[in-house]
């Protein structure tokens, strides 16, 4: 394939070499030959007809969802436009356009951070795009295709290729400049750290930053950098200054956390001052992990970010304490999540499929109503969170409302297991196991309208996030099929 710049960075025109004879021709492009261009993967390959004169553009899909091309033109012909839009790039607001036909065999990389567009020059023009990243309808956005400001000579461009009068969609036409917009791509990556890797959501937030393409991250443990060790933690902060820091370590285990509460606060409220400390002397976000134990679980009703906290367990209180912890980073997220379950650790759908191998009966709580969590999920929200100036507390967990009970069942019924789920009471439960637990909210409703309210879309279904999960159980041999 020979590779040909253009006066953008990073924009390349490829030729795909092509051997023929009289029959035809043949020719192709190789993951590898992708990969070097800086492509991420073929997330989705789309055709568009269009019309002689119809223009399409200028488009792009915001971060984190910002998306890389590779165009062509299939049947007809098309002029290619795009427009550098990378705030740090050398070519920041330069275009370049490229005639692309099946005759020429031409395609063009784009790369993120670019708006891109196109005019068809025939009638019934097909013309194809390999996307590098999800489509995410809420995200796309575009530049005004005319914008002075950008200077493309679209009269010279309409007077050569005879077109009367371009034809645009209404949205098209309306879009606002570059000079209005609130568009903030960057050439350069960002760089992530992410404590707790070892844990459910950590590892699945280093998945996601990978599927987008983004590698230049530091994911660390306990092993690597212990969060209450305050003057490791400034020293890795400080020599990696990332841009975004995602809080996943903590003490998790509620019902230890009882009998040690000086260990849990250490780990809880001090190792996260030491982190907010670190993320304000480089200037980073900081994403932190809370729960729904911050509050009593005597609501009625599903709880807002700004109700009342009232934390009954050592774990609730060191939580919420870390939150007024990283309070003091203006630049933050706080996220309270409830009963979360992913790949990379234990959890209750781990548990009651292991226990339905052995167990014909088993009892489960009732009376404490909440929302799992799938890590993917989560992983793809967080990361989305960091990429916005949207700072504040926010509640996400999957949707809809169920008791432990009801999640047993629907995890034995959805995987064909034959346990039986007993519903009883949680002092029943206590009872019955003669245990002693630590305080547990009984109503564990958050309410998630903040998050549509700034612009995030809410996750699926609980019952999708424990369809998908058990899949990938499946698939890593975890669970058998």
């Amino acid at each position: 394939m020979k590779k040909i710049e253009t006066n953008l960075l990073d924009c390349y025109i490829l030729e795909p070499q092509r051997f023929g004879d009289e029959r035809g021709y043949f020719e192709s492009i190789t993951e590898k030959d992708l990969k070097e261009l800086g492509f991420n993967r073929i997330f989705q390959v789309s055709d568009s007809l269009s019309g002689k004169g119809i223009v399409r553009g200028l488009h792009f899909q915001n971060d984190p969802y910002c998306q890389a091309k590779v165009v062509r033109c299939h049947r007809g012909a098309v002029l290619d436009v795009v427009v550098d839009i990378r705030k740090d790039s050398k070519t920041y607001k330069q275009w370049t356009s490229v005639e692309l036909t099946p005759e020429n065999g031409r395609m063009l990389y784009v790369p993120r951070g670019f708006a891109h567009g196109f005019i068809s020059l025939k009638e019934d023009t097909i013309f194809e795009y390999y996307v590098d990243n999800e489509y995410m309808p809420r995200l796309e956005g575009g530049i005004l295709w005319n914008d002075p400001e950008l200077n493309i000579n679209w009269d010279q461009i309409f007077k050569k290729y005879e077109i009367e009068k371009p034809i645009l969609s209404s949205k098209d036409e309306v879009r606002e400049t570059l000079e209005n917009s609130t568009i903030n791509f960057q050439r350069e990556s960002k760089r992530y750290l992410i404590t707790g890797v070892k844990g459910q959501l950590g590892y699945d937030i280093v998945r996601e930053l990978n599927n987008r393409g983004e590698y230049d991250i530091l994911a660390l443990d306990v092993d690597q950098m212990d969060i209450t060790n305050r003057e490791q933690v400034l020293t890795i902060v400080k020599e990696y200054k990332p841009d975004v820091i995602f809080h996943c370590a903590a003490w998790t285990a509620v019902d230890k956390a009882e009998d040690i509460e000086d260990i849990v606060t250490n780990v809880n409220v001090t190792g996260t001052k030491n982190l907010v400390d670190a993320s304000l002397e480089v200037g980073a976000k900081i994403v932190y992990m809370s729960t729904d134990y911050v509050f009593d679980g005597t609501k009625d009703t599903p709880y807002l970010e700004n109700d009342p906290v009232n934390p009954k367990s050592v774990y609730g209180k060191t939580k919420y304490l870390g939150e007024e912890e990283v309070r003091r980073n203006p630049n933050h997220f706080i996220t309270r999540i409830s009963w979360v379950f992913g790949i990379n650790g234990n959890n209750f759908i781990k548990t009651m499929l292991k226990l339905s191998d052995t167990k014909t009966d088993l009892n489960v709580v009732n009376d404490q109503i909440g929302s799992p969590t799938y890590t993917v999920d989560l992983a793809k929200l967080l990361v989305e969170m960091a990429e916005t100036n949207k700072y504040g507390t926010y509640h996400v967990n999957n949707e809809g409302y169920c008791s432990w009970a009801e999640f047993a069942k629907y995890i034995m019924e959805s995987n064909g297991k034959n346990t039986k789920i007993h519903p009883v009471t949680t002092e029943e439960y206590l009872e019955l196991t003669n245990t002693k637990q630590a305080y547990r909210p009984r109503n564990s409703r958050l309410d998630k309208s903040k998050l549509v309210e700034n612009g995030f879309a809410k996750l699926p279904s609980w019952q999708s996030a424990t369809d998908r999960y058990c899949e990938e159980l499946k698939k890593a041999k975890i669970l058998k099929k």
